[in-house]
């Protein structure tokens, strides 16, 4: 997904070491059948990291009327991202 000319990102870009690609991620699902493109498995990530960022502001006492703001704000910060992603990995690794 290109970004609006002039966009910027105050804390930069999340990267995540051993993770996939959305690419990668597309490929693995068409194997398996689910023919998606890549802007459509970025769009359910990021739709799901707003769903935990969400109820995140929402225990930090998120004003209603800021709520959706809120949350969408902090599913795009890379910060949040990069600790999610270390938060399932931890979970993940103890039930393998």
């Amino acid at each position: 997904m290109s970004m609006p000319n002039g966009s910027k990102f105050k804390n930069g870009y999340a990267t995540v070491d051993g993770g996939l690609e959305y690419r990668i991620i597309t490929e693995k699902m068409a194997a398996e059948g689910d023919d998606i493109s890549i802007s459509t498995a970025r769009n359910l990530v990021l739709r799901s990291l707003e769903k935990i960022a969400r109820e995140v502001c929402i225990l930090q006492g998120v004003k209603p009327d800021c709520l959706d703001n809120e949350s969408r704000r902090t599913s795009l910060d890379p910060r949040f991202q990069e600790s999610m992603t270390s938060i399932l990995g931890d979970i993940y690794a103890r039930k393998a």
